[in-house]
């Protein structure tokens, strides 16, 4: 069996309707339609006309993310500088002949 057709005037106005009406099913008599099809159409028109909330972006929303960042930036310094010690704590001495402790600070700055 073929789905039927209804035009988005009628769909339209099935809707406008049902919202001034008590009584759907009388309505979707009137109109030769399914009362469930008129509820189906008003949901669809319901959240089609409902505007999407937008987050404004305000100052301390870039102000937030930016410290945000910059706080990951310093944890993943502090992650690297807490390996770094622990590596250099273990050595016997000679990483530091091989590697002034100068050029490591460099390198880790």
């Amino acid at each position: 069996m073929k789905k039927p057709y209804y035009n988005p005037e009628l769909k339209e106005q099935a809707v406008r309707l049902s919202y001034q009406r008590e009584n759907i099913k009388e309505l979707a008599d009137e109109l030769g339609i399914e009362v469930q099809r008129i509820y189906k159409w008003r949901k669809a028109a319901k959240t089609a006309t409902l505007p999407k909330p937008e987050k404004p972006i305000t100052d301390h929303t870039l102000a937030l993310e930016r410290i945000r960042n910059a706080l990951k930036e310093k944890e993943l310094e502090l992650e690297i500088l807490k390996k770094a010690v622990h590596i250099f704590s273990k050595s016997d001495g000679k990483s530091m002949d091989l590697y002034p402790i100068e050029r490591l600070c460099r390198f880790l700055k």
